[in-house]
């Protein structure tokens, strides 16, 4: 097991943080989560010269990058392993974690930019500000993550073609599930945590929510990852900031 304090510095919503907090419920370890808002971003740049998040401080080391951080927690706890052994299933596993990281990410971005779900995604990253800032920044959240998934490309798709796109995905998702209880093999990987990661947040945009609550072999799944990388009880509300 880890020696040394564990200090997961992070923005609360993301995904990324997500991922790395149930590598750590997965294995049982102890950490500590460093919470910032749009307000701390100028501390994150201090210890992350990009102004990225999550990083992971561990005895006076900074890792920066999700994928990179779970690799250092592999390395301090062997138990419970989330990069499978077998070369063919890691490989496997690999390719799943970049696509949710990659491409399920920004159709996020974009589907909670969305009008109807914009209200809900400033409260989530507005979480950690308070006052005067809190009110100026919450109309201005969903422009700014609209214009980063319009750079990206999925940003620019109308919402009819998004939604199209996303249910391939999730229709995906319950085929390879549909006959295994794991993305990669008999065990849960990375692929299952990074995608779930990212069902979690994209199922705060009503219309991923309806599409995923169609598919029973998904949301089975989603059950069984959940079990194994949230704290138990954790609300249903509460499962992509825990």
């Amino acid at each position: 097991m880890a020696s040394g304090e564990l200090i997961l510095h992070q923005y609360q919503v993301s995904p990324f943080a997500a991922k790395v907090r149930r590598v750590m419920y997965y294995k049982g370890m102890d950490f500590t989560a460093k919470n910032y808002g749009i307000s701390g971003a100028g501390k994150i740049k201090k210890l992350n010269p990009t102004g990225k998040a999550p990083i992971l401080e561990h005895d006076g080391e900074l890792i920066p990058d999700s994928t990179d951080i779970i690799r250092h927690i592999e390395q301090l706890s062997t138990d419970k392993p989330v990069f499978p052994k077998d070369a063919l299933l890691k490989a496997q596993a690999h390719i799943i974690e970049d696509w949710a990281d990659e491409s399920l990410y920004f159709y996020d971005l974009t589907m909670r930019s969305w009008p109807n779900n914009s209200a809900l995604l400033a409260e989530d990253i507005l979480l950690e500000d308070k006052g005067l800032l809190k009110k100026i920044m919450r109309p201005l959240i969903p422009k700014a993550l609209i214009k980063q998934a319009s750079a990206q490309g999925i940003g620019r798709k109308d919402k009819a073609t998004v939604c199209a796109e996303v249910k391939e995905h999730f229709d995906a998702i319950n085929a390879m599930v549909s006959n295994s209880d794991f993305m990669c093999g008999n065990d849960i990987s990375i692929a299952d945590i990074s995608v779930v990661c990212m069902c979690t947040v994209l199922e705060r945009a009503e219309e991923a929510k309806a599409m995923m609550e169609a598919l029973p072999a998904l949301m089975a799944w989603r059950g069984r990852v959940d079990a194994l990388t949230l704290p138990e009880n954790t609300p249903a509300d509460q499962k992509a900031l825990i």
